[in-house]
């Protein structure tokens, strides 16, 4: 599979707060053990779903982080705190996103009723635009009291898809909103009665 970077790096540019994150290029799998109807490349997941979506408008409407470019054939010797790529044969590639100040989490000591259905709405409109988010866990749906907004973030598991599905696909997708429906009713019993129960493994599984 494809080492994934996890490398992120915050800074600001123009007054834009972004985040940059750094992804290996190297497949570690065998070309005959790559499945052919997923994307395995942290990469192009990403910053395929990110386009996709923001071509669609959700950067605009501020329901995931602003997407603004990728940067490819990086070399690690000339950038800062990239040491982990230097022993790859190719060089990796990034992508640069809007870092979102003031978020947090959904869970039971910021619960909403409101931005927990509001996420799980933004779901079903990232799946009507062709995208699999691939994680949909609360570490990934976040909420700003102050900004009065949910949204999504975090797009290296998801899969953009562009063809009519087959049924393996439509089946990633029907299990994915099942996920989430079972969530937002778990997390919802869980704060009627005081204490994380139902949802816990979606927060520590």
């Amino acid at each position: 599979m494809c080492n994934e970077g996890g490398k992120y790096h915050l800074g600001t540019f123009l007054g834009l707060t972004f985040s940059l994150t750094t992804f290996s290029s190297v497949i570690e799998a065998p070309l005959n053990r790559i499945p052919p109807d997923r994307e395995v490349n942290f990469f192009v997941r990403e910053s395929t779903a990110y386009a996709r979506l923001k071509a669609r408008g959700f950067c605009e409407r501020g329901v995931i982080p602003d997407f603004y470019r990728t940067i490819t054939n990086i070399q690690p010797t000339i950038w800062p705190g990239l040491h982990m790529f230097l022993d790859d044969k190719l060089p990796p590639n990034a992508i640069l996103i809007e870092y979102v100040l003031d978020v947090q989490q959904i869970d039971l000591s910021n619960f909403s009723l409101r931005y927990l259905r509001e996420l799980r709405h933004i779901l079903d409109e990232i799946h009507d635009a062709g995208v699999l988010h691939g994680d949909p866990y609360p570490r990934n749906m976040m909420i700003s009291a102050d900004q009065c907004k949910a949204l999504w973030t975090d797009f290296d598991s998801a899969h953009t898809f562009s063809r009519s599905l087959s049924t393996r696909q439509e089946n990633w997708f029907k299990e994915e909103n099942e996920m989430m429906d079972f969530f937002v009713e778990a997390l919802a019993q869980d704060y009627e009665e005081g204490k994380l129960n139902q949802a816990y493994s979606y927060y520590y599984g």
